[in-house]
């Protein structure tokens, strides 16, 4: 990897770190803090201990903390097919709605 090519990786990491971040703290704080905390496995002390970065998350516990909260690991080629198959989608309904794509699709 070129120079450019590892710094550019470092801030795209950076920002998903912050993100990832700023959702669980969002979570964590809400009235749903009870119920993560039991999908997790943790009591009041040990959410409190991870909010203030005492505390980390082993990976056996990640799945469970994050789907708790709502969210879903997805990797870029899935999202990447579903952003393409979305625009599709998109532009086969527009083309739908004109007589002339239609008969062209009948020939």
């Amino acid at each position: 990897m070129h120079k450019n090519q590892n710094s550019s990786t470092a801030a795209a990491g950076s920002a998903i770190q912050g993100r990832v971040e700023q959702a669980l703290r969002a979570a964590l704080t809400s009235r749903e803090r009870g119920d993560i905390a039991e999908a997790v496995g943790w009591d009041d002390s040990q959410v409190s201990r991870f909010m203030s970065g005492q505390q980390g998350v082993t990976i056996t516990k990640l799945e469970a903390l994050l789907k708790a909260a709502g969210y879903t690991i997805a990797n870029k080629k899935y999202i990447d097919a579903l952003t393409t198959l979305s625009i599709m989608g998109a532009e086969c309904a527009q083309c739908d709605q004109q007589s002339d794509c239609r008969k062209q699709r009948q020939k």
